[in-house]
This record gives structure tokens, sequence and C-alpha cells, in this order.
């Protein structure tokens, strides 16, 4: 029988982000990854995958957080005992937050900061870069500024400077985030073809299941504190891990149920608007090119609108506008008054938004904290010990209690969309724009988020609009569906 070759050893890893906290966020974990598979990790939101991806590439404990125990072995080789520059040719990592990626403005100056760092002659670059952006089909995102990219744009181009780096393994962390379905199969079939031609190992997390059935080697659930609780599950052996993945609050092959609410486009009906667009323009960038041309729809107040729409059409920016961050011609009417009449003062307090990355809006150094603010801005009659007391109900609601005095940012990114959606629901305001609300977020999570909107939406009449690229959460849970298709809002009906 041959031996199989290791590529990625963990031993024994315990791991804190502060000394003092008394839960650690990795305890006694071991795992070995071997050569030139495609390995996917699934795990409930904040059981310790990302921290897991961060310590395996030497991002922690050099930048946070404290090792007390265990060894990590790329090949062999202890990675206390390799450079950072070795490392890179070793194992690099692409980040569930794109924008934390990149160094340059632009995808062109930021592949050849790439080329740089591992040495090549600066007489080779052009032809390089220009080869791989016809072979990775990204030639026409080369000197677009980075800023300016959709979410599923910047995965992409992140994707492909670590690819044209080609190091021996990748670590991905949710690289769809953000992404439509097309676009994540684009992505995939990139990391096939990069696993098949250069035998590069890959190791993925990631909630979405179903993309991978066709393309993993290996499915791997971690438990709490990064624990392994079942490895060695493939396609065809999944059914006698059924019960594992229930029990972690795992999609078991599909991500949601793909039945239709029986209700879907009834509840809508009737209802006066709360958001009217209006034959809506808007350019992407500063370029002359339109997201949108003539837009026009209507959401109606006391209901859940979804936008659906691939990378990149203009779910986000369309948020942007709405908030008056992002110029438009046409007409925007907000609770029957012209956007652009209403001064940014009072606009949000009629208007609440997520964002796409949660980490942009927290404001606080503690996520009780966190709400406790909210609280404060939005709920002027509670007193200080109500707030904390609801504060902590809050949390407790959403899996996040004992999370209560850590930093924001210390969690996982499906834990901070869970506490920016808290953050938000504490408000008063009348209408709430969600920017992909649960994405990153096991089964469980999505319930309780999607749940707690719904129940918001009757008692207090709100107006729910959240943008996603999952079509079977838009039909579980909205009222009313939209696609931007073709430059316009396109009204789903049955």
């Amino acid at each position: 029988m041959e031996e199989k070759e290791i590529f990625l050893l963990a031993k024994d890893i315990s791991f804190k982000y502060l000394e003092k906290n008394k839960r650690y966020v990795l305890k006694d974990v071991s795992l070995e990854v071997e050569k030139g598979k495609i390995v996917v990790i699934l795990g409930s939101s904040g059981c310790g995958k990302s921290t897991f991806a961060s310590v395996c590439t030497g991002l922690y404990p050099s930048n946070g957080g404290k090792l007390f125990s265990g060894t990590i072995e790329i090949e062999g080789k202890d990675l206390k005992n390799i450079s950072l520059g070795e490392r890179t040719k070793l194992l690099t990592m692409m980040f569930q937050n794109p924008d934390l990626q990149f160094c340059m403005d632009t995808l062109r100056k930021e592949l050849i900061f790439c080329l740089e760092n591992i040495g090549t002659p600066k007489e080779s670059m052009d032809e390089i870069i220009e080869e791989f952006s016809k072979r990775f089909n990204i030639k026409h995102l080369l000197d677009q500024k980075l800023h300016s990219l959709s979410g599923g744009e910047k995965q992409k181009a992140a994707l492909c400077c670590l690819m044209l780096i080609n190091s021996k393994g990748i670590f991905l962390d949710e690289p769809f985030a953000n992404v439509d379905e097309a676009g994540a199969k684009e992505l995939i079939s990139m990391l096939k073809q990069q696993n098949k031609e250069k035998k590069t190992t890959i190791i993925v997390i990631d909630h979405r299941l179903d993309y991978w059935l066709q393309t993993a080697d290996e499915f791997i659930i971690l438990g709490e504190e990064g624990k392994v609780k079942a490895r060695g599950i493939t396609r065809e052996n999944m059914q006698n891990f059924k019960g594992i993945f229930k029990e972690e609050g795992l999609p078991y092959e599909k991500p949601l149920s793909e039945e239709i609410a029986i209700d879907f486009m009834q509840n809508a009906v009737g209802k006066e608007s709360a958001l009217i667009f209006k034959e809506v323009f808007i350019k992407r960038g500063k370029s002359n090119e339109y997201l949108l041309k003539a837009a026009s729809g209507t959401f109606p107040r006391g209901g859940i609108t979804a936008i659906l729409g691939p990378s990149g059409s203009g779910k986000t920016t369309l948020f942007s506008a709405c908030l008056k961050e992002k110029p438009y011609a046409g007409s925007i009417m907000v609770n029957e008054r012209d956007l652009k009449k209403i001064k940014n003062k009072e606009l949000y307090k009629i208007i609440g938004t997520v964002f796409q990355n949660p980490g942009n809006q927290f404001i606080s150094t503690e996520v009780l904290k966190e709400l406790e603010e909210s609280l404060r801005i939005w709920r002027p009659e509670l007193r200080e010990k109500e707030r904390r007391e609801e504060g902590e109900d809050l949390l407790d609601n959403y899996g996040l209690k004992k999370y209560s005095r850590y930093s924001p940012y210390m969690l996982s990114q499906g834990q901070q969309r869970r506490l920016a959606v808290l953050s938000i629901l504490a408000g008063n305001q009348e209408i709430l724009l969600l920017d992909e609300p649960t994405y990153g977020q096991d089964n469980r999570s999505i319930e309780a988020i999607m749940g707690q909107i719904k129940e918001l939406v009757k008692e207090r009449n709100l107006t729910v609009i959240f943008t996603t690229h999952h079509t079977a959460l838009a039909l579980k849970y909205a009222d009313k569906i939209y696609e931007i298709k073709g430059e316009k809002l396109r009204l789903w009906e049955r």
C-alpha cells in the first residue's frame, strides 16, 4: 500500500485571542491534510474554522493571540522555522473579506506586487500578466480600481493573485462570500484546474456544501473549539454522517430547503410602498457604463423584498444610492418623499443598513457594548440597566452571549454578520437594507436571523430589503422578489 504524503499537519493546537479569556478558540486540535487533495472544512459559525486557518498559515500568533500548545508542519517542516518568503511558496491564504487581501489600488499593480514578492524578473512581468489574465478571464478587471469592484469581482481578483504566486497549497476562507452561483462555479473551475495542473493542495472553509459535492476529495466537520468531529466524508458515504450534519446545524446536501413558500408574492399585494424607484440610472464607479438603466420598482411597507442578481450587477450600489452615497438620475421616493430632499441626519433615522462586510460598521470595543450603543442611540428611553439586559437577551437568542466581552473583530465573519444584524434590529428605523445578511451562517443561524426579521416585520410594520445570491433563501422568506437583469429590476412572478 502506497504511503500517503502529508502536506499540512497540525498537532494539539490550543489558541486564545486574549490570554485572560477563559474560553479557548481552539483546544487540542489535531488535523492532517494529504498532499494534492481538495479538502472542505465545515462547522457551525464560530467553531474556530477561520482561526485554525490563520494559525496554520502563520498569521496567528504572529499578528495576535497566543498559541498555548501545539505545532504546525507544512511538508514536514515546522512552521516556526520557515521564513516568511519560503512560507509564501508553500501555503497562502484567501481571507473572507477580500478587501484585507490587497495592498495596491488596481489588480494589475497587485499582480505586479505578487510577482515582485516571488522574485520574478521585471522584464517578464507584463507577458506573464497578459497570459494569466487571458487564462482566467480577468483582463477587463486589470486596470479598474479595486475598491470599485463588486464583492464577487474582488473575490475573483484575490484568488487570481494567490494562483499567480503558485504556492504549493492554498487555504480559502469562505471563498464565495458575495459571489453568485455562476461566479462560484467559475472559481471552482479555476481551482480544479490549478489542482490538476499544479497538484496544488486546496483547503477550503465553506458552508455551501452543495458547491463542492462534485469536486472535493474529502469533507471534514469541526465542532466546538475546532475539534474534529468527523472526517473521511465523501459524496458517496455522506448519508452515514447525516446525524452529525444535523447536530452541528450544517446543511446536508442542500443549504436550505427548496420548498417554496405557498404565500410567496401574496403578502405584498395591496400594501403601500415605503420605497419607490422610478426610471433610476446609476453608473458603475466613475465610468460611463451603467449598472442600472431606467430601473423601476416598489418595495411594500411591512413586507420583505429580496433582490437577486449576479456579482457586479449593482445590488450593493442600489443600497448606496438609497443612502445618498451614490449619485443617481431619476426618482427615489422614501415614504412618498423625494430622497434628494431628505437630510442625511433624518434619513438615517428612517433607513438602517447592514454592510456586505460587517466589520466596517462596528463602533465599540466589545460585543455587548456594540448592542448597548445601538440601543442608546435608537431607544434613548431605556435606562442603562435595561439596555444591558436587553442586549444580553438579544445576544443569547443569537448564540453570541458567551462572546459579550470579546471585541467584535475577534468574531468570525459569520458571527460579525449576526452582530451587525442585531445592532440594526435594535434600532427603530422603518426601512432596513440588509446586504447578504446570512452568508457564512450555518442553518441554525440563518433560521434565527430570518425568523427574527419576520417577527419584527409583523410587530413594527418594518420594510426589509435584502440582497442575496441564494435563490432558495429568497423563495423561503421574501414576500416579493426582484432580480437585477439587463440593467433593470425585473419582478419575479408566478
